[in-house]
């Protein structure tokens, strides 16, 4: 496992910013969910990841994300989602697309159950959100909803892919059990060779940056495919640049400034001076986080304070903010 910071400020002000219930802790998840919510990154990676006979009848077009997270109360700590939806055949069938990003080190052998879940939750959204009288019509067809888990871990994954190996004594019961397979993408199975076709080079690349075990190999990623990365396109590159920021940040201080001396000394003036650019705003925006952070400490500490009926100055003398800064605190309050 890679070197991690102490993170707890800058993951409570930023779990505090959002109030999508699927961006958690765990940064690795803010960096993915960048990547997965490119919808040219998204096609790709059904198209060269994937690789369902159906993608041939996909209606690009009408691929759209959701806004709907799934994840369920139990999970949420762990998992951070991803939900498209889309039509196939000329715009005759609906498909929902539910990605689950599972970053965790140990694999979970709760997967089937835990997807089993989530579509549950996905055919119930579905079937609230239709009309009352649709619902009750002969012809009323629920969306395939394709089930997809996008694994980065270390180790092998050696989970069963169908729901009914989680069944005692599946083998004897045939058809009579409920059943569906999902689609495994495990990062440790592509490589250079298999990525260099991918329709996304945003893809290609993050693919590469999660393959990445210490700075070394995240630079030499970055010289690698440094013209894929001098394509890509100002959405693009600003994903590129949080996935530099969150990445450099788990090696630490030391890992990051070597980085941004490594790209300093190449020779390649355009992409590797703009990535040096954007590691060092992200350090910039760490920092800023951990202000905001502390900000917001201070002022949850003059909540407790004046709930405790201290007076404005003892408060802002406990909490060090300023004196104009409680009085709004305790206006707020009274509201």
């Amino acid at each position: 496992m890679l070197p991690r910071p102490d993170r707890r400020r800058y993951n409570k002000f930023m779990k505090s910013q959002s109030d999508e219930p699927h961006i958690v802790n765990d940064p690795h998840n803010t960096r993915l969910l960048e990547l997965f919510r490119n919808k040219e990154a998204f096609i790709s990676f059904l198209g060269n990841c994937v690789k369902a006979e159906w993608f041939d009848q996909l209606d690009q077009d009408s691929l759209k994300r959701s806004n709907t997270s799934f994840i369920l109360q139990d999970f949420r700590k762990k998992e951070a989602d991803v939900v498209y939806e889309a039509t196939i055949n000329n715009g005759r069938q609906k498909v929902i697309f539910y990605v689950l990003l599972e970053l965790q080190s140990r694999v979970d052998y709760r997967m089937p159950y835990r997807l089993l879940l989530y579509i549950v939750e996905i055919l119930r959204h579905f079937y609230n959100s239709s009309e009352v009288k649709a619902r009750k019509r002969k012809n009323f067809k629920f969306p395939a909803v394709i089930p997809i888990v996008f694994f980065s871990g270390k180790r092998k994954w050696t989970v069963p892919t169908s729901l009914r190996e989680m069944f005692d004594g599946h083998k004897g019961f045939g058809g009579s059990l409920l059943n569906f397979d999902y689609t495994l993408v495990d990062v440790k199975g592509y490589d250079d060779n298999s990525v260099k076709d991918f329709s996304s080079r945003l893809l290609k690349v993050m693919m590469m940056f999660e393959k990445a075990e210490n700075i070394a190999d995240l630079h030499d990623v970055i010289k690698k495919y440094e013209r894929d990365i001098e394509r890509l396109d100002d959405e693009e590159v600003r994903i590129i640049s949080v996935a530099i920021g969150i990445l450099s940040s788990l090696y630490g201080a030391e890992g990051t400034s070597k980085l941004i001396e490594t790209l300093k000394t190449t020779n390649a003036e355009g992409v590797s001076g703009m990535l040096s650019n954007l590691v060092a705003n992200e350090k910039k925006r760490e920092k800023e986080w951990v202000r905001q952070a502390r900000q917001q400490e201070k002022v949850e500490t003059a909540k407790r304070f004046l709930k405790m009926g201290l007076t404005i100055e003892q408060v802002a003398e406990g909490s060090h903010l300023a004196i104009a800064d409680v009085e709004k605190i305790k206006n707020d309050l009274s509201h």
